[in-house]
């Protein structure tokens, strides 16, 4: 693989992933509870799984900040 097609593939990858941490705002609590249960029966090993599994945790974090202890 080239040099630059290495590079956009990387920086595509970084801008997937810090819009997928926005959109889990949005989520309920039921639907992030949930989420958060299926990572933690799961023990995810997919790069890509154990990545969503750390952004539903931080968003479970962010929220206790908040005083919401959905998860």
């Amino acid at each position: 693989m080239k040099p630059t097609r290495l590079f956009a593939l990387i920086i595509l990858c970084a801008f997937s992933l810090a819009a997928c941490d926005k959109g889990l705002r949005g989520l309920s609590n039921q639907e992030l509870v949930a989420k958060n249960d299926a990572c933690v029966m799961g023990n995810p090993t997919a790069p890509g799984k154990v990545t969503a599994c750390e952004n539903i945790k931080k968003e479970c974090e962010r929220r206790r900040k908040d005083g919401n202890y959905a998860c």
